[in-house]
Order: C-alpha cells, then structure tokens, then sequence
C-alpha cells in the first residue's frame, strides 16, 4: 500500500505568504491598526505573514531594525534623532540607512509627568531635587527637556533614573523615585496606583507623537510590494476602527493587557491615520536643534526630507501626503 502526504490547504496558503518581522511596542495604544489587521487578516489578503515581535518600545525595535533582526519597525521620532545624531545610541556598527515610509498615528497629551504629594510636591518647581524616573533614549527626554525649560529648572537638579515605562508603576508606587515621566497607559495606572497621593504636574504643552512606519533602504529596494501591502492592510484596519472603536478597545485590551478604562482615557487623544505630514519634519527639526543645544551632536545640519520615501505611501493613500517635497 503506498501512502501519499501532502500540504494541507492551512500549509499551501501559508507558503503563499511573505513573511515580515515586525518591531512594535507591546502596550503602546497607537498599535491598534496593527492588531486589527492580525486579527482581520488584513495582512493575509495581502499576502503577508506579519510576525510581531513585541518590544518595551521604539527604541528598541529600531536596534533590531539595525541589526537585521526585522523588517520593519514602529518608531517614534525621538529614538530616529537620536540614531541619527548620537553616535554612542548605537555602538555596535555603523547604522544602515533606512527610510520613514509612513506615520500611522498622531497623538496628543499622551506623556505625562506624575509626582508624589506626600513628597512634598504641589506644582512644578517641586521637583526640583527629586529622584525621576524616565525611560531614556525615547520622545520622553525631549519632553521633559521641553518641560524643565517651560517651568524654568535645570535637569541638573534632578536624580534621574533610567527605568523602562511599565516598570516606572511600581518604582513611584514604591517610593523609589519621587517623580515619573510616562506615557499612556502606564500614566494613568500611576495614578490609579497612587490615588490621592498622585498629582498630574500642569504644563502648557501641547506635544504631538508621531508612530512611524521604518525600513533598512535595502530592504525597501528589494521588497518595494511589501510596504505596500503593508500600508494597504493597515489602510483597511484604520477603517475598521473608525467603525467599530468598541470592538477595537476590547481587542486593544486583550493584545496589549492594558484596562479598557485606561484606553478609553486616552482613545480621543489618538488619531489613527496613515500620513506623511509636514509637522514630521518640522518636529525632526525641532529635536535636532534640542540635541545640538544639549551637545548631544556637533551638527544638526540634516535634510530629513530625504529620509522619507515617498512611493509606498502615493500607490496607497496620496492623500495623506502633506510634506512639501
């Protein structure tokens, strides 16, 4: 008797599929179109098998990016900056060129700075002499920069603390560190932790944080199709949140662990769009004039325009091409 095996139809289609390892952040909401599109199969209709390789946040999924451990990282501006202009933020090799081949968020008031009052601190000016916790080599550091200017303090007055956004909710709740520097949702489960002790420090700012789409130029050269493909299955997933908000919280909420009551505090912040909107380079400017006035680099003379790549983005959604080019 002779016996045959073979593929199962679940096999072939997976054989039709490109494969593309994907560096997201694990808890950060700008991540819904991106889980939407996994759950959907948005990215199967394409013909992409999308690994997610979940990170703690940008900044480290621009080092796979470099180190070729994915495809295609999420990032915010700030870790871009500083592979950009900090030569000690990358120490292994030379960092490949790569590409911005899209935005997929914009977002508002979703940093926070939270102190302790039982720590004696009421406004801004108390935390001058405090312990702060602050994930560095992220767009935290230029938005506490821009606070401490704001409310006219030195950094040197702080005892800065490098600790991961998650791990900030019990340093602070602890007692370890008198101030923490977060964003969304990690801000909100401080205060929860905390309740009355908590006080949210006011500021005047209104800080933007952009989510970007990035690829080694090598890889975008030789699989121009796939960020295509990408873009289009994200392109479908947006639209799916605009229409059902609900279904994607509580899927948010299963795929990150964050509470609905945490995502729902901050959903009206987010705004999720695919773009290439001018304010990206004005804020790359912005950050690039920061770490020259913070001798972080000797020259911020970069013409970020030409980091972008432009055609994923025109085949998909020209519409949300804004930059002057």
């Amino acid at each position: 008797m002779a016996l045959f095996t073979g593929c199962s139809s679940k096999d072939e289609d997976s054989a039709d599929l490109t494969t593309v390892r994907v560096g997201i952040t694990k808890s950060f909401l700008g991540e819904a179109a991106t889980f939407v599109a996994q759950q959907q199969g948005y990215f199967k209709d394409e013909g992409l098998d999308v690994q997610l390789e979940q990170n703690s946040s940008g900044a480290v999924s621009i080092r796979e990016l470099f180190d070729e451990k994915i495809d295609i990282a999420h990032v915010a501006e700030t870790p871009i900056m500083y592979a950009l202009l900090d030569s000690s933020y990358y120490t292994r090799k030379e960092i490949p060129s790569f590409q911005i081949f899209a935005d997929m968020i914009y977002a508002d008031e979703i940093q926070h700075i939270i102190g302790r009052r039982d720590q004696g601190i009421s406004n801004p000016r108390d935390i001058s002499g405090k312990t702060v916790a602050i994930s560095q080599g992220t767009q935290l550091d230029y938005f506490l920069d821009s606070f401490l200017l704001e409310h006219q303090i030195a950094k040197e007055e702080l005892t800065l603390v490098d600790i991961d956004p998650q791990k900030q909710v019990n340093a602070i709740a602890n007692g370890e560190v008198d101030v923490a520097v977060n964003w969304e949702p990690y801000a909100t489960y401080i205060k929860q932790e905390l309740g009355n002790k908590a006080i949210s420090l006011d500021t005047k700012l209104t800080y933007s944080t952009l989510w970007l789409a990035t690829a080694r130029d090598r890889y975008a050269e030789e699989n121009p199709e796939v960020l295509v493909q990408y873009l289009q299955a994200l392109r479908q997933a947006q639209k799916y949140i605009s229409k059902y908000p609900n279904k994607t919280q509580q899927l948010l909420a299963q795929r990150t662990g964050v509470s609905i009551a945490a995502i729902q505090e901050s959903w009206d912040n987010i705004d999720y769009e695919l773009s290439l909107n001018e304010r990206l380079i004005t804020l790359l400017d912005d950050q690039a004039r920061w770490m020259e006035r913070n001798n972080i680099t000797d020259s911020s003379d970069i013409n970020f325009r030409a980091l972008v790549n432009f055609e994923p983005m025109q085949t998909v959604h020209p519409e949300g091409i804004t930059v002057i080019q």
